[in-house]
């Protein structure tokens, strides 16, 4: 198969596009011919070495990327729900073997869903990592409830741009953070308030809040406590040290004390049955991909490039096989 691959660790020009082996089918698999990937900042992170699970990452030739989207063409024989000609889409963790930036993707069928109808693969590679994050801080981790008050850090990028819009779908009140430049972006997307942190810094409001996620990794629950309420979320994308001593320290605290105040950390998990939530979302419109830019398979450095710029709005896809869109 033809993919983009590294065998060292570095900045862009270590990327090479050539032929690697394709992928083992196992009996709960299937095979995507791939058309789009997306790209996250976990990838260049990766790419350089310096990703905080970088133990999980696979070994020398690595072939990046998380993100897919493309047609089966192959089906493992335990492999039920899926056949050989439907239009899927999910992810594949770094302990799961990465590896979308290729023009053959495997992957447990468990962890796919299907693409909503007319829906291109553009639009559906730039969903499931950051749509699955946003869902799984916002639903798994902090129980997000009709009319609560959220608060969404970074909320005109990949992460973000899922989470303002899933949290205002759920008929929370949503607050962005963002630049002043991409206010109206966010109020777009369903933010019912922008604060723009280049003149207001959300900590020292007096607004407090059910939830805050803080999609950058730029806060912690120590910086936000004065602004959630009595039993309020703070979640957070990076597993910092700091982080995952206050999730622990907090877990401990609510079990015996009684809920309080808790910080988690979201470590975006493959789901089949999550994406199949977001998908209906996307369907049902009260939820859209929001793509900034589209890169050519050989344009991967660059495409890995803009992304750690911090300017793109939404994210960023490769389309892989160069093939015209397919939206039905």
């Amino acid at each position: 198969m033809k993919a983009i691959y590294q065998t060292k660790y570095g900045k862009s020009d270590v990327l090479e596009f050539g032929e690697q082996i394709s992928p083992r089918l196992g009996e709960g698999d299937i095979r995507v011919k791939n058309y789009a990937a997306s790209v996250n900042p976990r990838d260049w992170m990766i790419r350089s070495g310096r990703y905080q699970l970088q133990f999980l990452v696979p070994s020398f030739p690595l072939i990046l990327g998380s993100d897919f989207a493309g047609e089966i063409i192959e089906v493992g024989a335990k492999v039920k729900e899926f056949r050989v000609g439907d239009r899927v889409f999910g992810m594949k963790n770094p302990s799961e073997g990465l590896a979308t930036y290729a023009n053959e993707v495997v992957a447990p069928a468990k962890n796919i869903a299907l693409i909503p109808p007319r829906h291109s693969y553009t639009d559906a590679a730039a969903v499931p990592l950051c749509a699955l994050t946003a869902w799984q801080a916002l639903v798994n981790h902090s129980h997000i409830k009709k009319d609560m008050n959220v608060l969404v850090v970074g909320a005109s990028g990949g992460v973000g741009s899922f989470a303002v819009q899933i949290a205002s779908a759920l008929g929370a009140h949503v607050t962005g953070v963002s630049s002043l430049g991409n206010r109206e972006l966010v109020e777009l997307l369903g933010a019912k308030k922008v604060i723009d942190y280049a003149h207001q810094d959300f900590v020292s409001s007096a607004e407090r809040y059910d939830i805050i996620f803080d999609t950058i990794g730029k806060h912690s629950l120590k910086q936000c406590k004065k602004v959630l309420t009595k039993h309020g979320v703070f979640v957070s994308t990076i597993p910092s040290p700091a982080n995952l001593k206050a999730m622990l320290l907090t877990s401990f605290k609510s079990m015996f004390m009684g809920r309080k105040q808790v910080a988690k950390v979201v470590m975006v998990k493959s789901s089949g049955e999550d994406l199949n939530r977001v998908a209906k979302m996307i369907q049902e419109k009260s939820v859209r991909p929001l793509v900034d830019r589209i890169f050519s398979f050989q344009e991967a450095g660059a495409a890995l490039d803009y992304s750690r710029s911090l300017r793109a709005k939404g994210k960023i896809v490769l389309e892989v096989n160069g093939l015209p869109e397919q939206s039905s």
